[in-house]
């Protein structure tokens, strides 16, 4: 089968747009049929999914696409290594959790920027050395706004980062007359550390263990260490040096001084921390270092001193004292449900008398407590259901004449909720909604006849007169993709040549 060879440093995303421009194929799910052998697989840039299957069917290595061609390596090394192969799975195999959710991106302080980004040099050089433009990887990073080639910043396109057209793939195109803005020496360093960071191929995740022990380290190199503590205001202050007031501003990573996101780098990690942040960091306390030998620094790290196993030093107590904390303990464990809970509810105090005198059955007792999660058994879900129900029917009471808005799915009626997220995952408990949506959500067939009846009525009000092929064509309908309700419909309303 057909696919375009792969550029340096292309996303996956862009030699996919490329393959449909070469062959002329206008139909985006036709694409994903012929390439994955699924219409379902969505047009994802940095983290795409279902490589197994366009490398079964394009004779391409999963692994090297996976490294080359997406953006897996700007969060592999920040998470810990039982992620990590469950976000390359997730990438490879089709049955698998959402990889963007497994990477973090979705929940990260820095997210993906709003438009796909380039260089206008760098697409004056591919057009002439290539005779087509391509997506960069190194290009679609939040906050690193210069390319490196050619020391200018780059520039938004006309084309979603995240596309609202979920299966649809955009060739980049050349724009004549963009003019190449100089970068400042910041976003230039920015873009070295990047690219060094794309292309590490050593395999390692440090861990939580290996990134707290490295940032303490960090801290201790570049004298910003009071006793046991670090000094955030020192490590703020050097990197105000480095990098411009406004630029930290625009990226969301200045909201007080020094920031929270700061202050949780240089103490124990309980969570990853997008790589932009690390980049910064290490571009303002150890400029010109190559971010490989970080990263294995890092790994270095994960078995130092501070993680090793340490002697438990207890305070001494009478076992009588021992046994009556235990016991409020436990009857604050079962009035409130969990650890968390009980410490909020006037349970501070017991808490921290057992973890200084009676470590050990306060940790093996809590780790045999499973929280609830979340609030839903007191969830009144007859009245949600009910005022949820007359919200379903009031919008599509509002909406039933719109014959130019997407199919009205159950998802589309779900997203116009308030709280959709939650009553989709718990649909069979508000009985009115399950029976509304069985009854009111809109077909594939149901919706065909609703874009047919659409062009026939233009052509109406224009004048004009469309055969049968030409209103197919407009509504995006061929013999393979049309409902039986719309051949039905087409059948019923005759001849149209």
């Amino acid at each position: 089968m057909y696919f375009p060879r792969l550029y340096p440093d292309e996303l996956l995303y862009s030699a996919i747009a490329r393959c449909r421009v070469h062959l002329g194929i206008s139909s985006h799910k036709g694409l994903l049929a012929m390439l994955f052998g699924d219409t379902r697989v969505a047009a994802v840039t940095d983290l795409p999914s279902h490589l197994q299957s366009l490398a079964g069917n394009t004779g391409l290595d999963p692994e090297t696409l996976v490294a080359n061609h997406t953006l897996f390596p700007l969060y592999a090394p920040f998470i810990p290594k039982q992620r990590r192969f469950k976000l390359h799975q997730s990438m490879l195999a089709p049955d698998q959790p959402g990889a963007i959710g497994l990477a973090g991106a979705s929940t990260a302080l820095v997210k993906w920027p709003e438009w796909l980004r380039y260089c206008p040099l760098c697409f004056e050089e591919m057009v002439a050395n290539l005779g087509e433009p391509y997506w960069r990887r190194c290009w679609q990073v939040q906050g690193v706004d210069a390319c490196l080639e050619h020391g200018c910043l780059l520039l938004d396109s006309s084309v979603p980062f995240r596309w609202a057209h979920r299966h649809e793939f955009h060739a980049a195109t050349l724009l004549p007359g963009d003019r190449a803005i100089p970068a400042e020496a910041a976003l230039t360093r920015l873009a070295t550390a990047l690219t060094q960071l794309l292309a590490y191929r050593g395999g390692r995740s440090p861990g939580f263990a290996g990134w707290s022990n490295f940032y303490q380290c960090l801290a201790t190199d570049c004298g910003a260490r009071r006793g046991g503590q670090v000094r955030a205001d020192a490590i703020w202050r050097m990197i105000q040096d480095t990098h411009p007031r406004d630029w930290i501003i625009a990226n969301g990573l200045w909201a007080v001084e020094p920031p929270f996101w700061l202050l949780a780098l240089f103490r124990k990690h309980r969570k990853a921390f997008g790589c932009l942040q690390h980049l910064i960091v290490w571009t303002s306390l150890r400029p010109g270092h190559d971010v490989g030998g970080i990263i294995e620094e890092a790994w270095t790290c994960r078995l130092s001193m501070h993680q090793a196993d340490q002697p438990e030093f207890l305070l001494s107590a009478e076992p009588e004292q021992r046994q009556r904390y235990r016991a409020i303990w436990t009857a604050a464990l079962a009035a409130h449900g969990g650890p968390k809970a009980a410490r909020k509810c006037e349970g501070q105090a017991v808490y921290a008398w057992l973890y200084r005198h009676d470590r050990g059955w306060l940790l093996a007792t809590n780790r045999d407590r499973t929280s609830r999660k979340g609030n839903h058994g007191h969830t009144d879900w007859r009245r949600r259901d009910r005022d949820l129900v007359r919200r379903l029917i009031r919008l599509e009471r509002d909406s039933a004449e719109k014959i130019g808005l997407p199919r009205r799915s159950r998802n589309w009626f779900l997203h116009q909720l308030p709280h959709h997220a939650s009553v989709e995952r718990h649909l069979a408990q508000p009985p009115l909604c399950h029976a509304f949506l069985e009854r009111y959500a809109e077909s594939v067939g149901e919706y065909q006849i609703r874009r047919l009846t659409r062009a026939a009525l233009e052509d109406a009000s224009a004048g004009r007169c469309s055969k049968r092929w030409q209103l197919e064509r407009r509504c995006g309908l061929n013999k393979g993709r049309t409902a039986p309700l719309a051949a039905a419909f087409i059948a019923d309303m005759g001849e149209w040549d």
